[in-house]
């Protein structure tokens, strides 16, 4: 009963200045939609990272040329180490190594009819599909004839099919890549948007890509696959070994390649993202201190205002608690409700930024409300303190 009578004597405190009240809440609901937003943001973001962890595979290698010097001093431009020699050394040679696939991409620019669209072009093999866990979902992948024979023949990716075609199916029709006329043969599942969004790509015969598109004889990456992920440390053995002899490094040379374990790198962008996150929530748990000091600044005011008030009701046998307990409800209220329309504020944001693809997590939702109402008991423990040692006489007198 009597914390009914708390809770209506707060919402009716509340009612009375609606303006003073809705300011004050602002910095509580700004901080807790931040704090919302920012985990969906981060869910959505882990989501898509395991994802493509997925789609990679968790036993795949990535050799690349390392980056050149210039007086002792590494550059951005990476040197031209790799060949095709390298990835079939690399696959004959090591027992760790299933598959080592040569790789070179380079910018390109589609084009059919009357659409022209930017993309990337890739130069491989056909057993790239399987190493990189990419699926054909219709037509084919190239052959090893068209290899030899540097055909123009080009498999899409997803958003390439899409900018392009439309809904049309694009088997057999014939588009420009880089300004060269290829017959489209395939196209790749789409694996969504994520890190480098893999479905905005073309991929065409390694030996097309180098003699016919770009004029080169190196390679941008092998990827190397291991019987297994347990493999790693046998494979990067091999890999140095084979390459070091290859290129006729000396004992005192460094690498002139790097390798990298895929997952082990989109790990690192997940913890760095996670990181990131953690740092928002940082800022927004700010916002919800300065919304406390807010409503500690309300109730201050409206202890001072209702002085009069908590005489009249000490003098008719309110006890200091009963004076406590209500202003102490009061600023949890103010904090609660903050924390009402921060929830609402939150679930607005991720259904127009994110379209509703992050649902308000459950979790952090009661845990907002539980901050709010911590936040709003903490900061009305002083007012409320003062107004339940108001002296009575002192407190009848005040006009």
């Amino acid at each position: 009963m009597v914390v009914t009578e708390n809770l209506r004597i707060a919402l009716r405190s509340l009612w009375v200045n609606p303006l003073r009240s809705f300011l004050t809440l602002i910095g509580i609901a700004v901080g807790i939609a931040a704090v919302l937003h920012v985990v969906g943001l981060g869910r959505i973001t882990q989501e898509n990272i395991r994802n493509r962890l997925e789609s990679m595979g968790l036993n795949v290698l990535l050799v690349r040329p390392d980056n050149s010097l210039m007086h002792g001093v590494r550059t951005a431009t990476a040197v031209t180490s790799l060949t095709r020699a390298d990835a079939r050394e690399i696959e004959a040679q090591s027992e760790a190594i299933q598959t080592a696939v040569p790789t070179f991409t380079g910018p390109g620019s589609a084009e059919f009819r009357d659409v022209n669209w930017q993309t990337r072009v890739t130069g491989t093999t056909a057993d790239h599909f399987p190493v990189n866990n990419d699926t054909v979902a219709i037509g084919r992948a190239f052959s090893d004839r068209e290899i030899l024979q540097r055909a123009r023949v080009a498999v899409l990716g997803d958003t390439v099919r899409a900018e392009l075609f439309d809904d049309d199916n694009p088997i057999g029709e014939r588009i420009l890549v880089n300004s060269q006329r290829f017959t489209v043969i395939g196209v790749l599942e789409a694996k969504g948007e994520g890190w480098g969004n893999p479905d905005d790509q073309i991929w065409v015969p390694i030996t097309t890509a180098q003699e016919r598109l770009f004029g080169v004889d190196h390679l941008s990456s092998i990827l190397a696959q291991m019987r297994s992920a347990e493999d790693f440390d046998e494979a990067l053995f091999d890999i140095e070994t084979i390459l070091r002899r290859s290129h006729r490094l000396r004992e005192d040379q460094d690498n002139d390649f790097q390798v990298w374990r895929q997952d082990f790198f989109l790990t690192a962008t997940r913890d760095t993202t996670r990181e990131i996150a953690r740092f928002v929530v940082l800022i927004a748990m700010v916002s919800l201190l300065v919304g406390g000091l807010g409503i500690a600044n309300v109730m201050l005011v409206s202890v001072t205002e209702r002085t009069r008030e908590i005489g009249v009701r000490r003098s008719l046998g309110a006890t200091r608690a009963h004076i406590l307990t209500q202003f102490l409800t009061e600023a949890m209220v103010l904090g609660a409700t903050g924390g009402l329309l921060g929830v609402l504020l939150a679930a607005a944001l991720n259904e127009l930024v994110l379209g509703g693809r992050a649902p308000l997590a459950a979790d952090w939702v009661v845990y907002s409300f539980g901050i709010c109402a911590g936040i709003g008991m903490l900061a009305g423990m002083y007012p409320a303190t003062r107004a339940a040692y108001e002296d009575v006489v002192e407190a009848l007198r005040y006009e």
